[in-house]
């Protein structure tokens, strides 16, 4: 990778340029769900975003006693996942865009730079060549470590000029810029169909808008999944979807597995726009759609709606009252609605034609998100390819008309 940088580059170790400060050691009797004045937010693996930023889902706060001053989270930290069960969530990393009152636990470790632009040392975190060394660095059975050597001892190429290096992370934000524009763009649109839903219909959850009751069972057709037996040959490995409770809301029309025609037979089908709810476990009440003719597992519920329900409206539907599913399934360990109930369900039922107009307007929504997809997507490979360039020197060299030798 760092073969023909320039000359007014050099290759180094990472250690030079950078201090590694391990995270806080707490016991679980001292962390708290909620903030005191004797308490500090703390950060986890979990908290660090796959786009590189640091988000703030599910903190817990622990005492002041446990935390040395070097332990606050600065401007420019580099917060690192440095165990974790999961081998892909080891390595991971988000810089601070600011300072943080905060700290981070001990499965974490703050890269924090030094005599280096540190927003040249945060991209280099984001390369795919850090990502692959990491992960073949990582070790552990049960848990996956990364020690703190492994990443002082990384390479990396660097200007020699602070001012080089801020003129390359100004391309970079740039591209980034980008990145997060198309993105916010996506969550914009994303919450464009709820609402309009939402405007038409009012709170079908408690039918505010008093339209005709009907049973689920009395507006199409109710199936229970089931999954072939793995012990039979030719059941997996086809081309017909086999859907499960992960694959629900994923945003992707790719699945984990597949059935063949003899699969399909030992287990149910549902045609292309069935609506999909999960009635079993943690994840009850998630919903989907079948984009094509598709099979599922026993902890699903397909409804193939009559000619009375549009299946878009009929996917929004249970979006909207997917809190409804959830308090009527069964509150034991393994919270279960099954068909009987679930197909007894009543719901609120508009006339046709407003739920034709809801399904075109929601169908172009869906349309320019799948494009802005498309775009953020090739906006993403941009990125690694510019991030590729610019560790190696050859984005300079690009940018400033030099070669291989400066």
């Amino acid at each position: 990778m760092f073969e023909n940088i320039p000359k007014n580059w050099k290759k180094d170790k990472l250690k030079n340029y950078i201090d590694i400060i391990r995270g806080v050691n707490y016991n679980s009797n001292e962390a708290y769900d909620v903030v005191t004045p004797d308490t500090t937010t703390l950060l986890r693996a979990n908290n660090i975003s796959s786009n590189g930023t640091i988000n703030f889902d599910k903190v817990i706060y622990v005492s002041n006693k446990n935390i040395k001053d070097e332990q606050i989270i600065k401007k420019n930290d580099i917060l690192v996942a440095m165990s974790s069960g999961s081998k892909d969530l080891v390595g991971k990393a988000a810089q601070s865009s600011s300072d943080l009152n905060c700290s981070f636990g001990a499965f974490c470790s703050i890269v924090r730079p030094k005599i280096i632009n540190p927003k040249f040392i945060g991209y280099y975190f984001q390369t795919d060549f850090y990502r692959t060394k990491i992960s073949e660095l990582s070790t552990g059975i049960n848990i996956n470590n990364l020690r703190k050597e492994y990443i002082e001892n990384l390479d990396i190429a660097i200007p020699s000029t602070l001012e080089e290096q801020q003129e390359i992370v100004d391309v970079l934000d740039a591209a980034n810029e980008v990145i997060r524009l198309r993105t916010a763009c996506i969550e914009s649109a994303q919450s464009l169909i709820p609402a309009l839903f939402q405007e038409m219909f009012g709170d079908m959850s408690k039918n505010t808008n008093s339209y005709e009751l009907f049973k689920i069972k009395n507006l199409g057709k109710v199936t229970t999944g089931s999954t072939p037996s793995s012990k039979k040959e030719n059941m997996f490995g086809g081309d017909i979807p086999f859907i499960t409770p992960a694959d629900l809301e994923s945003g992707q029309d790719k699945y984990g597995r597949y059935v063949t025609q003899e699969g399909a037979k030992n287990s149910r089908i549902v045609r292309a726009g069935s609506t999909l709810v999960c009635c079993i476990g943690a994840t009850i009440g998630k919903v989907d759609k079948a984009i094509v003719d598709s099979c599922f597992n026993q902890q699903i519920n397909a409804i193939e709606w009559d000619e009375s329900i549009n299946d878009i409206f009929g996917l929004y539907l249970f979006r909207q009252i997917a809190p409804l599913i959830r308090n009527k399934a069964s509150h034991t360990t393994l919270p279960i609605l099954n068909k009987g109930n679930f197909e007894n369900i009543i719901i609120p039922k508009p006339p046709k034609p407003k739920q034709d107009l809801f399904a075109e307007k929601a169908q172009e929504i869906e349309a320019y998100i799948k494009t802005q997809q498309a775009e953020l997507e090739n906006a993403k490979t941009m990125f690694q390819s510019l991030l590729h360039h610019t560790f190696t020197g050859e984005l300079t060299r690009h940018k400033f008309g030099g070669d291989a030798n400066g």
